[in-house]
């Protein structure tokens, strides 16, 4: 198995790629899994987003904007990497942001479980009690979680949720000139009729409901947004980041303008997590 992560987007969408960077830099164990990750859109780059973006960009030109070309460009993004040798993608959205990072174990099992069992696709996402999947129990489990497969005249049997696929599977569900619902649609009833081996794990780390709604972004996606900088500034920028005055003495500034080495951005986005909120003028020491 030679796999790829692929996130489909589209240009108008990019105001996205910010959180979508964030939670897959934050929420992914890139030491076990360091596998490519492509962002697949029309022209603009994965990299605008932030400056540390380091994951790369299948574009597919401006002759495909739109999301009425949205099987034309997961088409061609296939094609591309099956000519590039790989054999299997894990598939994403752009607004499937990681709440969570997902258990190393069950990752692991889950790839050679499509491996071994020779899937056309494994779904790894949550299945919520109103999502109008029709599965049967199997005797497959993954560190305690049950594995069920879709019954063949299941509604979205075929779906855009994170999922393991063999490349030469998904190929076979495309159509061209097929927006995403008509893509799920009609590639539903494409895989009645040619797919047996599509399964599911009910594993809850991403919830697209919390993100955008109808072309805009939602403000809990913004306060996700903001908490995703705090955490990447921490984990990332040692000097972006001040200890309370409390057990060492340390003094932190009383003010963002106060940071040194900071650019203008990161200074706006400081001011942006409620500042006042944080720190307490109470104890502070200066001049030490």
């Amino acid at each position: 198995m030679k796999i790829t992560i692929l996130v489909q987007s589209n240009d108008d969408y990019d105001w996205l790629w910010e959180g979508l960077f964030l939670t897959w830099k934050l929420n992914w164990n890139w030491e076990e899994f360091n596998y490519p990750l492509f962002l697949l859109t029309e022209t603009k780059s994965f990299s605008e987003c932030h400056k540390d973006c380091d994951f790369k960009t299948i574009n597919v030109g401006e002759d495909l904007l739109g999301s009425k070309n949205y099987s034309n460009k997961l088409l061609r993004a296939l094609l591309k990497l099956k000519e590039e040798g790989y054999t299997h993608i894990l598939y994403s959205q752009d607004d499937s942001w990681s709440f969570t990072r997902p258990d190393t174990l069950v990752i692991k099992e889950c790839l050679d479980f499509v491996e071994k069992n020779d899937l056309d696709c494994l779904y790894i996402h949550e299945h919520r009690s109103h999502f109008p999947f029709t599965v049967k129990s199997t005797d497959f489990k993954i560190q305690g979680h049950k594995i069920k497969k879709f019954i063949k005249g299941s509604r979205f049997f075929y779906n855009h949720g994170n999922s393991i696929w063999n490349i030469d599977s998904l190929l076979t569900l495309q159509s061209t000139d097929e927006g995403p619902y008509q893509n799920e649609c009609g590639g539903t009833e494409r895989a009645w009729r040619t797919m047996d081996k599509v399964y599911i794990i009910n594993i809850p780390w991403y919830d697209q409901d919390v993100v955008h709604e109808k072309g805009k972004i939602k403000d809990t996606a913004l306060n996700i947004l903001r908490d995703l900088r705090f955490r990447y500034a921490w984990e990332n920028k040692p000097e972006f980041m001040y200890n309370y005055v409390a057990y060492d003495s340390s003094v932190i500034p009383t003010n963002p303008d106060e940071f040194q080495n900071l650019s203008d951005i990161e200074k706006g986005n400081l001011y942006g997590t409620n500042w006042g909120n944080h720190f307490s003028t109470h104890n502070i020491i200066s001049n030490i």
